[in-house]
């Protein structure tokens, strides 16, 4: 569980909203609950080697899941006489839908699962960022955990085996601009050329070449 303030920085002007900023309606909430699901790793394998209708598949079935688990928590937490609100695992705003509503990675690293690695993306010490995040906004009164060391180190292999060349391979670094890490115009074109030619807008090689992620002999990578 995270402080709310861990979360608010990334929430853009894009995701204004009936006069309001999104990150200023969540301030009525100063706790985030972080839940992550975890991908099968043999699902996410196969992304090395291009991308799958089945990785489709179970991201979206991954994200119905976590959007069940965030619906079911807030119904718990009403009934406790708190408030709640459930951001939806996969909720898309700006010009060109290039950010979430709420940064459910933010929020989860303020919670301890991970932290936030070069290729963007929540880095779990278990299964690296094989994973999907959904998170519940509340005022219950629970008690935050803290942040967990970046471990990502010199390691660049998200970086460098990125198609589009859209990781730049920076460390995060908190209050900085995604743009100083990331070229999201690359990635979106490279994705827009996916969807031409495979049908769909899939990549995920930065989530599949991840050490963290990977397991002994696994395409003969080792964590």
């Amino acid at each position: 569980m995270a402080p709310i303030c861990a979360a608010l920085p990334t929430c853009p002007p894009s995701g204004r909203k009936s006069g309001l900023f999104f990150g200023d309606e969540f301030q009525a909430y100063p706790r985030a609950v972080s839940i992550a699901v975890f991908l099968p790793n043999r699902v996410v394998d196969e992304l090395i080697e291009g991308p799958t209708h089945t990785y489709h598949a179970y991201y979206d079935i991954a994200n119905a899941l976590l959007n069940d688990i965030c619906f079911k928590l807030s119904k718990e937490i009403e009934k406790l006489g708190y408030t709640a609100f459930p951001i939806p695992a996969s909720q898309r705003s700006g010009k060109h839908r290039e950010r979430g509503i709420f940064s459910h990675r933010l929020a989860a690293a303020g919670a301890g699962l991970g932290w936030i690695g070069k290729n963007c993306s929540l880095i779990n010490r278990e299964v690296g960022p094989r994973l999907r995040l959904g998170t519940v906004l509340t005022d219950m009164p629970l008690s935050p955990d803290g942040p967990v060391e970046n471990r990502c180190g010199d390691c660049t292999v998200c970086r460098d085996q990125c198609p589009p060349g859209a990781i730049l391979g920076r460390p995060y670094v908190a209050g900085e601009p995604l743009e100083k890490r990331f070229i999201f115009e690359k990635c979106d074109d490279y994705l827009t050329e996916t969807r031409q030619v495979f049908g769909k807008r899939i990549c995920g090689r930065c989530i599949a070449v991840c050490p963290w992620g990977r397991k002994k002999g696994n395409h003969g990578i080792e964590r």
